[in-house]
């Protein structure tokens, strides 16, 4: 079932890469770190940065949340994780941005269609086997899923999905916000049916996060949904739906309670 036509689809996904909040704060600069990588695996050149946290020293052991469209969101997580660590009294994370390496849309699409060429395969393996080692042998990441989350909205909502389905060995945490699980007649759906015995008996975490004006949007969601809370016993799942909210100003709350869900389990 076509979920929402051609022209609303391109809308959904491109919209976020035009829009920029303002923002008033920004990461202290000595704790920033950015270098560029290009990947032997999909051939994109990257701009990566790190948010180390408060108090870091190169005698820690810290999790690491990946966040995608990092032009756009990453002054924000990483914020949000400086003060929830504050907040609670308790050890930080290091926040990883993952800028663009191609169009977002080839690499955050998980089959080829008329607005992304599918490249999500390709580029989840960049991460695995070009990012995190980088990230784990230079910034003292655990070397263990269990201490690795990513975060993404819209087209990368729909890659966070994709790579809970498909990738799971990756990742133990999953914020997703306003996913685009419409895509090619809800693909995530069916390849988390697919691939649900082999993933049912993990251990994990999975935000869910949408606006109440995103109607389009709710059927996949809902159902990704309950096929969360229905097979995955072993799974902490939460959903937040942002009341009188759209598909970009739902983005900042839904941020925010992410990375509180982030820290509550971790």
């Amino acid at each position: 079932m076509k979920l929402c036509s051609t022209w609303y689809l391109a809308g959904c996904l491109g919209l976020t890469l035009f829009f920029s909040a303002c923002k008033k704060e920004t990461i202290e600069k000595s704790r920033l770190r950015e270098f560029n990588l290009t990947s032997t695996v999909n051939g994109g050149n990257y701009d990566i940065k790190v948010a180390l946290p408060e108090n870091y020293a190169a005698s820690g052991e810290y999790h690491t949340l990946y966040v995608l469209d990092a032009k756009l969101d990453f002054d924000l997580v990483a914020l949000e994780c400086e003060r929830q660590a504050r907040d609670r009294h308790r050890e930080g994370v290091l926040v990883v941005g993952i800028g663009w390496g191609h169009d977002r849309l080839d690499d955050y699409t998980p089959t080829p269609s008329k607005i992304g060429s599918g490249g999500a395969d390709k580029f989840i393996r960049f991460i695995e086997t070009e990012l995190i080692p980088r990230i784990e042998s230079e910034f003292h990441a655990v070397p263990a899923r269990a201490a690795r989350g990513i975060l993404g909205h819209s087209a990368g909502g729909l890659f966070v999905g994709h790579s809970f389905t498909n990738h799971n060995g990756v990742f133990a945490s999953y914020l997703c916000l306003s996913p685009s699980f419409w895509y090619d007649d809800a693909i995530v759906l069916r390849n988390e049916k697919v691939n649900r015995e082999q993933n049912r008996t993990g251990r994990g975490n999975f935000f869910l996060g949408l606006g109440e004006m995103e109607e389009k949007m709710r059927p996949p969601f809902v159902g990704f949904r309950s096929a969360l809370q229905t097979y995955y016993p072993n799974y902490a799942v939460q959903d937040y739906i942002t009341p009188g909210k759209g598909h970009l100003d739902s983005k900042e709350t839904n941020i925010k309670r992410a990375v509180t869900f982030f820290f509550d389990n971790i």
